[in-house]
Formats: C-alpha cells, structure tokens, sequence
C-alpha cells in the first residue's frame, strides 16, 4: 500500500500498489508496526521545501516545527526520513554524539534545541527518525576526528551529518558526509577513512546510510551493499539534477536497482535550483512511490516496503499503452547538462526515422542498438501551431575517465545511450524544450533494444544500471523494459558482462533509454584547495592554524641566529 500526503492541500491519497503484500502488523503495547517476523515494513520519506524565515536561527525553528508536526501526523510508520540541508546551518550547528555514548538528547539537553525537540518527537510517536544536520566538532590542541582539511582558527570544525533516533529517542547511528558538493569543501570537513554507519531496527532490518553525492562512490555507498550485506539504505539528499542521465529519481531508481536494495530517498524541494524528486524504491521491483515537483513543495511519501529476506519484489504492471501526440511534460525543474556527452561517440537519427539498426564503438567498446517507430496520429479536432517542435535524438557511447559527475568529480564510465536533443547539434542534447514551447510527439517507440558488453572491473568496483527517464522526468516504470545480465554483473566483477536492456511496452515521449555504468576511477579530485593538493604541504589534521604560526616564527627566529653565526 503507498499513501501521499499532501500538506500544501491537507489532502491524502490512498492507492493499493503490492496487491499482494497486506499489512500483518499487530499493535502492541510499544506501538510497534513492523515486527520481525512480518513482511513488510511501513517507510516514510519527506519532500521538503526551505524554511522561511529572516535569521538562521527563525529559519532552523520553522524548519523543527514543521518537521515535529508531520512526525506527529504520519501515523503508523516504522521509519521517517528527512532531506539534507534543511534544518540548520554552521549558525545553529550541534554536536553530535557518536551512537557508542547512547545519548538520548530528548533528557541529555546539551545540544541544540531542535536535536531535543526531535529526539522527544521519535520518542512521543514510537518511531525511527532519520535527520540531515550540520555538526559541529571542537578541534583545538589535538581534539576531534582525524580529517583531510586542518582544524580552523576557531577550533571548531563542522560536518554533514545524518543523525538517526530510534524509537525511544536515543541515537543510534551518526554518519558524516564522505564526499562533498563544490562549495561545501570550503566550510566542511571530511574524515580521512569513510564512515560506514549502519543501525538495527526492533522490526528486524538492518539499513545503512549515505547522504547525496556519496551515491556517486563506491566508498561508502556500495561498499555497504557489497561488503557489508545491506538490503535497505536510508538516503537525505539535495540532489542537482543533470541531463541526460542524472535526474534525482532517475538516480535513486537505477542505483537501487543495479545494487538490487530498497532505498528510502528524501530529496529537498527548490526547483529552480535544480532540487526535486524523492522516492521509496524495491531493488529490481522499482519504485513503490516517487515523486518530483516544478514548485517547492513539503509532501510526505509513505510505502510499504518488502523485506529482502523475504524475496523480490515483482514489478507493479502499468496501465495500458496509448499512442499520444500530446504528453503531460515536467519543465519547471531547472538541470544542469552533463557535457560528458560531447566527448561519447555518437550518432544522430533522421527526424522521420522509422527503423534503426547500428553497432557503434567508442575505441574497443561497443554498443548495439534496435529502434522502431510509428507515426502518431494526431487526435480528432487535434490542430498543432505551425511552430510545435519535436526532439530529436541520437545515440551515444562511451569507455573511459574523461569524464565527471557534474563537473565535481572525476568518474570513470561506460555509457550505452539513446538521448533526446532539442536540434541537430549534439550541444543541444542534454536539454529539454521550455515550458513556452509546445512540444509534439510525432512518433512513438514500439521497439528499442540496447545492448553492451562492459569490460570486467579488476579492481572489483563496477555498477550497472538502467538510466531511463520520460518527459514527467520519471523512469520507464521497470514492468516496461527488460533487463538481462549474462553473467550476473554483481557476483562477477572481474568478468566482461553482456547487458541487454529492452523496452516490453511502446513509450511516447522518451528523453533517456540507458544502460549506465560506474567504474569508480581511484584518480583523485583535490576541488582546488591547498589542503588536498598531492605535493603541498600537509597540515596535520589535528594541528590549528595558530600552531602553524608558532612553527613559522620558531623557523625564523633560528634562521636569524645561523645567520649572526
């Protein structure tokens, strides 16, 4: 069962989508939803706009409020998570206790007032609450944690953390952020060994957590399902969305599925920056809810989700396919493109295309392609302006590591593609038409086949996973593609494995049909700061900047006496 919540409206919605999967829970007198030996879990992940407010102190208050309220609203969830970067700022930072001091802040109050209002909501409403805060870490004299960048000149360093409470309001894991955004590496620190943060639950599943762009990296986001045998990932995030294949739920959904693991993903809500789209996913089952929105909305999504323990989830089928000239599109969310594709090796379809058989190699790397289409009608009394425009599209491929996520990070790929542009110019792919412009669909897909045979991984880090995505900037629901591994990716890293990825049902308006494949390149990005470059000089992690001074005027001082002598 999925139920949305919307708090703009006041309204819910109730629709049955595992028609075979029935709530069993019985309550008992710890409120407890889930029990072990139940099949389902009931999950809960938060969309949320920014708080308003005119002081970082108001804003954290509105931002706990709201965030006390629909804890107290949700009924009867196992589990609740929130986005990245929307209770707090380096102003209204906390300290954080690690999991190992069995701190309850809700009766220990030596933090910031919205870590006791929060542990005491968990504790009130019997649930699990995941938050995503900035910590802060005293560092002077040696203190604190050992990280890359050295402590400041305040002392007091700070961190992107994610903070669990358990149903009594007690921490009961702590993460920090692993792999920064841009700006963030300015003012955040990060750990030189990666936290790997796990907890258990009373309902018997164990999860671990990441936070946003640790997505991207092996360590510690697949290292948790490979290495540690994690089925279930709690996932906050403010996610940049990028075209063509890095859209917030078009990410989520692939990345659980490739890893084949229940995600539970809370994106924050500012559309025109780029950020929208939560979800609840099942593995290989796909998405049980998943929403993404052109204005800054506060929903909550709740699904209930199968125990992996318990088997796979078969795909929910979908309505039937209709031919449709006109489609329901998504343009309010603003993206960033990826230029990686300017560099694939790649090929433009006709316009009127019909049928499309090619083998295209980028170097040793090849990628075969099947595409049919057929013309759509146009609906009765249907008369599109003169100037309604269609996309193009072209297909792509690509091996090698001249490549970035988002222009952050240095990545090492292998990309089998078909992307849509909005002219003949491959700087155009990437892109979709605006709002302004009506767009037409002159052609629907009744057969798309991709195939690939991606190199083994000898370092043992490889992910493969389908990258669709459609006008509304949602996957192809995984009921209407198949996928084929031979070998199985997971269990053969080191093996060359042969992906086929089809469509099972015609599509209308596809932007992206993918397979996409992260290698996990070990070549460093030092994000031009002093303190990471390979031949500069390494502060000690634990020394402070006056320390440095003293050291440089101790320097000075015997270089004068050596030259009196």
């Amino acid at each position: 069962m999925v139920w949305q919540l919307d708090f703009g409206h006041r309204s819910i919605m109730k629709s049955i989508q595992l028609s075979f999967l029935l709530l069993t829970a019985i309550f008992s007198s710890s409120h407890q939803l889930s029990k072990p030996e139940d099949p389902t879990y009931t999950a809960a992940v938060v969309e949320h706009s920014q708080p308003v407010g005119d002081s970082p102190r108001t804003r954290t208050t509105s931002a706990s409020e709201s965030f006390q309220k629909i804890i107290r609203e949700v009924g009867d969830v196992d589990i609740i998570v929130f986005p990245e970067h929307i209770i707090n700022s380096q102003a209204t930072a906390t300290f954080v206790p690690h999991e190992s001091q069995n701190i309850t802040p809700c009766y220990q109050t030596d933090y910031e007032l919205f870590l006791i209002e929060l542990s005491c909501s968990a504790r009130a409403n019997q649930l699990y609450v995941v938050i995503n805060v900035v910590e802060k870490e005293l560092c002077a004299h040696g203190a604190g944690s050992d990280t890359y960048n050295p402590c400041p000149s305040t002392g007091v360093r700070y961190f992107n953390t994610n903070v669990v409470f358990d149903r009594r309001g007690r921490i009961v894991s702590r993460y920090r952020k692993s792999h920064l955004w841009r700006h963030e590496y300015v003012s955040t620190s990060v750990l030189r060994s990666p936290d790997i943060s796990i907890f258990r639950t009373d309902f018997g599943v164990t999860f671990g957590h990441f936070i946003c762009f640790d997505m991207m990296f092996y360590d510690p986001a697949v290292k948790l399902v490979k290495e540690h045998k994690i089925t279930d990932i709690v996932y906050p995030t403010y996610w940049f969305s990028e075209l063509p294949f890095l859209g917030a739920v078009q990410l989520q959904e692939g990345w659980a599925f490739g890893n084949d693991v229940n995600v539970l993903a809370a994106d924050a809500s500012k559309p025109d920056g780029r950020t929208s789209g939560s979800g609840i996913y099942a593995g290989r089952g796909g998405r049980l809810v998943a929403e993404i929105f052109e204005q800054p909305t506060t929903k909550l999504l709740i699904a209930e989700v199968p125990k992996r323990e318990r088997g796979q989830l078969a795909p929910t089928f979908t309505p039937l396919f209709t031919p449709q000239r006109k489609t329901q599109r998504l343009t309010g969310l603003a993206t960033y493109r990826d230029n990686n594709v300017d560099i694939f090796e790649s090929e433009l379809l006709d316009e009127d295309f019909l049928s499309f058989e090619r083998q295209l190699c980028h170097g040793s790397f090849c990628c075969t392609f099947s595409i049919e289409r057929k013309v759509t009608s146009a609906a009765e009394n249907e008369v599109p302006s003169s100037g309604a425009k269609s996309y193009r599209y072209r297909i792509g491929v690509y091996w090698g590591n001249e490549t970035t996520v988002i222009g952050v990070d240095r990545t090492e790929q292998a990309t089998c593609a078909l992307f849509a542009c909005t002219d003949v110019r491959l700087a155009s792919c990437g892109y979709i038409y605006p709002e302004n412009e009506e767009v037409i669909n002159t052609h629907h897909f009744t057969k798309l086949s991709i195939s690939g045979n991606f190199p083994a991984a000898p370092r043992g880090r490889r992910l493969i996973m389908p990258s669709t995505l459609n006008a509304l900037f949602l996957p192809v629901s995984v009921a209407d593609y198949e996928w084929i591994e031979s070998p199985e990716a997971a269990n053969n890293v080191d093996k060359p494995i042969l992906v086929d990825l089809k469509l099972e049902k015609p599509q209308n308006d596809l932007l992206t049909f993918a397979i996409w494949a992260n290698y996990y390149t070990e070549i460093p990005s030092t994000h031009n700061l002093d303190h990471m470059q390979p031949n500069g000089t390494q502060t000690s992690p634990s020394t402070s900047s006056s320390s440095t001074v003293s050291v440089f005027r101790i320097l000075c001082v015997l270089s004068c006496l050596i030259s009196v002598l």
